[in-house]
């Protein structure tokens, strides 16, 4: 039995080709009617090193300093959710343009943006299930096989494995 996709599970690295991937999963999104909810996951420290840190500058400059950086990123990630009705637009003209039924009529909501401190494969699999997406978005880098590419990061390797729902592969340059 085929799963509907009511909410899409986006996961982002802030790099430049994840503009092309969050297009991607808009554009998918849009076609079967879901809601996405964007996650970015700032990886943690290891502990020894986060208490080399802390005992450096002191446990509340260092929470400080951790606040102000997650609160950079999700306003990158707030602007990232403007290009929702450019990327619609763009759909609909180009749907427009040709004789195909895009489903590009209905509009994709953002559910919600998580900015999240901790290892970016537990993260994403975890928000996830806890969501109750029914499929993850993310990129992949172009690097010979498939395969071969997504075992080259650890964190992709990670959650394809650990993954208990489909995942929504998109290939990205360098």
């Amino acid at each position: 039995m085929v799963q509907q996709i009511k909410k899409i599970l986006f996961a982002t690295d802030l790099t430049k080709s994840s503009v092309d991937v969050f297009e991607q999963t808009v554009a998918l999104a849009s076609q079967v009617g879901a809601s996405i909810i964007i996650v970015h996951v700032i990886e943690e420290m290891t502990s020894n090193l986060q208490k080399r840190m802390i005992h450096m500058v002191d446990n509340e400059l260092y929470e400080k300093n951790r606040k102000e950086n997650q609160d950079t990123v999700r306003n990158t990630l707030i602007g990232k959710q403007r290009l929702v009705p450019v990327i619609q637009n763009a759909l609909k003209e180009l749907c427009d343009n040709t004789d195909k039924t895009c489903g590009t009529d209905s509009p994709v909501t953002i559910e919600s943006i998580e900015v999240l401190y901790g290892r970016a494969d537990e993260v994403i699999n975890q928000i996830a299930e806890t969501s109750g997406c029914d499929i993850i978005a993310m990129g992949y880098y172009k690097k010979g096989s498939l395969l071969k590419a997504l075992t080259g990061t650890k964190v992709g390797k990670n959650v394809i494995q650990e993954s208990k729902i489909p995942l929504f592969l998109v290939p990205v340059e360098e």
